[in-house]
């Protein structure tokens, strides 16, 4: 008996799993990393606090020193000029004595003119070394000499007080500051050298009044 042809069927593959990539078509690119360094949550805000935080990251190495060195003196530059241009921004800088615009405009009245006070140091300080060394008669003629320039400060420091008050109250008709306090301040500033002055005079001698008091560019 012929046996019959067993026909066999093709095996049917079982279906693969869609992927995710199956489904868009194409492989999903790789994202970069774009990962910043970012600024610390809580920032020191103060010298204390940064020498804080620089003890708690451990020692520096020289070139992190130097630079620390470098950083400082370009901020206090950076301070100094914008103090010294009149910036109102850096006047948190000054000392409490000097902040304000009404200040500012004292100081720049008194840098602008020359006057006999800024020679007292240097007078008086002479004065004392020759009495010390010379005879009684040179000793009353420095003594003489001392109460004349005294004399002539005082009278100076009137005419100061007077264009002071003027320029203050035609700048700032308003002004919460005292005028007492405003006239000691020139006088101070007055009988200081010129080059010993703090803040350091930005006016000179040929400065106009509508320069006085303002941002230097």
């Amino acid at each position: 008996m012929a046996k019959k042809s067993v026909q066999e069927a093709p095996a049917t593959e079982e279906p693969k799993p869609v992927s995710a990539t199956d489904k868009k078509g194409k492989a999903t690119p790789k994202r970069p990393n774009q990962s910043k360094a970012r600024p610390p949550v809580n920032p020191p805000l103060t010298s204390k606090e940064k020498r804080e935080a620089v003890k708690r990251s451990g020692p520096l190495t020289k070139e992190q020193k130097k630079q620390a060195r470098e950083d400082v003196r370009a901020e206090r530059a950076r301070i100094a000029e914008g103090q010294w241009k009149g910036d109102p921004l850096f006047d948190k800088y000054h000392l409490p004595r000097d902040r304000g615009a009404e200040r500012l405009l004292v100081r720049d009245i008194v840098d602008a003119r020359w006057s006999i006070g800024q020679y007292y140091m240097f007078g008086a300080f002479a004065i004392l070394i020759f009495s010390t060394a010379g005879s009684i008669q040179l000793q009353s003629y420095l003594f003489i000499g001392l109460l004349a320039l005294t004399g002539a400060i005082v009278i100076e420091s009137v005419f100061l007080t007077r264009k002071v008050k003027r320029i203050v109250l035609k700048r700032f008709p308003k002004t919460s500051q005292r005028m007492g306090g405003l006239y000691w301040y020139a006088i101070q500033r007055s009988i200081m050298p010129r080059s010993m002055r703090n803040p350091r005079a930005r006016m000179s001698y040929k400065a106009t009044e509508d320069d006085l008091g303002k941002i230097v560019k």
